[in-house]
């Protein structure tokens, strides 16, 4: 994963923690996930009980690799081809869980991922020994796993990390290219590189140049049948509707009932928001304004009022009735269900999903910190393209902290499965402005690559 670059600026205990939060989720990922796979091995657990823990973990590892962590991919590697993953100590074997299957093609899609991770291109200038080891052993992994395997698993293996990669942004599309043009981890083939390089490449301000590039030495190569076929099938792609672990409805009930840590890493990822941009509960109010549930005239930011308890109870009540069969059907027990629910607090994933819906009402603020949840994976899935269309759009209506925020993770970029690459031009823009409505940035890092007047 990416090392991030700590951004200073809303008073530097804020800024720290706002770089810790990005910097240390991929390593919280993959560790919350082993800590999950390892407390399925407890004694007296049952079945039901360690099979849940280890689903849980895999899906933890599974969003992590897809967001470029190297060692999720290989522990899914490991997992799927029966391998130990507690790097020699043998106290849960996949094959004894009872809900992972021994299938070498997700294996061989998963180490390949892992063996072909570039750390340059993750901007991962000093990458950690466990980093390195995961990619080390999953080259290793490869001839070994492939000669035990028919051609035909090889060649699902390869169409699957295909799958995976192109469900991304241009970066994943450009690396799909780049394999495809090396040999390394897919077959050589120069026509298919050409058609991700295509895809990759974008245009105008969005434009990949390093994509362009191999795009033009591509189509100097080749001849000109096969760049109009590489052209022909990139306009018709479409990308993949994909998901690597079809779970059946018992294992995803199972699954639901250990999400301790995902609740933990929701509630450090709000105090954190807290800690950064202050007034989180402000937003909350205002938002509850714009939907609608909140009447009075004042906004103080404190959700213990009467008048907030009461708006937060109507949102609650929305929220009951919207998830009923029937709305327009509410029994004498389901309206007493509802009045037990409005509790007049928000809870965690109340406060992400009030996020969310102020958002859609174009709230500027709501717009900022659903955004950055977007960016972080705070109580949704890490989405960088979304997380930057709000931001921008915030900061359109001159939202300061939304032009902080925007600028921020264009200067260091997302890492997820829809990436946002670093643009140190919009990172700029977006900082510049930020400081003419009033922020006062403080960090020596950007200065050296924008000039503030």
């Amino acid at each position: 994963m990416a090392v991030w670059r700590t951004i200073k600026g809303l008073g530097l205990a804020a800024a720290v923690s706002f770089g810790a939060l990005v910097s240390g989720a991929a390593w919280a990922d993959y560790e919350n996930a082993l800590s999950a796979y390892q407390s399925a091995s407890a004694e007296g657990l049952s079945s039901e009980a360690m099979g849940s823990r280890v689903l849980q973990a895999m899906n933890i590892w599974q969003k992590s690799a897809e967001a470029g962590d190297v060692r999720s991919a290989r522990a899914l590697g490991d997992l799927f081809s029966d391998e130990d993953i507690f790097e020699g100590k043998q106290e849960l074997k996949p094959s004894k869980t009872g809900v992972i299957p021994n299938d070498p093609v997700q294996a061989l899609a998963w180490y390949t991922i892992a063996a072909s991770h570039d750390f340059l291109a993750f901007e991962d200038i000093n990458p950690s020994p466990e980093e390195i080891n995961a990619r080390a052993y999953s080259r290793l992994r490869l001839p070994l796993l492939r000669g035990q395997m028919t051609d035909v698993q090889v060649a699902d293996a390869e169409e699957l990390v295909v799958n995976i990669l192109s469900a991304g942004t241009q970066y994943d599309l450009e690396r799909v290219g780049r394999m495809f043009a090396q040999g390394n981890g897919l077959p050589k083939d120069n026509v298919q590189a050409l058609v991700y390089f295509y895809l990759a490449r974008g245009n105008g301000r969005g434009a990949n140049v390093a994509a362009a590039r191999e795009v033009e030495r591509l189509e100097n190569l080749l001849g000109s049948a096969e760049v109009k076929s590489a052209s022909d099938q990139a306009d018709a792609w479409q990308p993949p509707r994909f998901r690597v672990s079809e779970l059946s409805r018992a294992q995803e009930n199972d699954a639901a009932e250990l999400t301790d840590l995902e609740y933990q890493q929701l509630r450090a990822g709000l105090d954190r928001l807290e800690s950064d941009f202050g007034a989180i509960t402000r937003r909350a109010q205002e938002a509850l304004r714009v939907l609608g549930y909140y009447w009075d005239s004042t906004i103080d930011g404190d959700l213990e009022t009467k008048a907030s308890r009461d708006a937060i109870r109507r949102f609650q009540g929305a929220l009951f009735t919207e998830g009923l069969a029937d709305p327009n059907e509410v029994s004498d027990a389901d309206k007493e269900r509802r009045r037990q629910v409005q509790t007049g607090r928000l809870s965690d994933e109340q406060k992400v999903e009030l996020m969310r819906r102020g958002a859609g009402r174009k709230h500027p603020g709501s717009m900022h910190i659903y955004g950055v949840m977007l960016a972080e994976g705070i109580g949704v899935k890490t989405n960088g393209q979304e997380a930057i269309d709000l931001l921008t759009e915030a900061a359109a209506q001159d939202y300061m902290l939304a032009h902080y925020s925007a600028g921020y993770y264009y200067a260091n970029g997302i890492i997820a499965p829809k990436r946002l690459d670093p643009n140190l031009r919009e990172a700029c823009y977006h900082l510049s402005q930020a400081k003419i409505l009033g922020y006062r940035d403080r960090n020596e890092y950007l200065k050296k690559y924008c000039s503030f007047n």
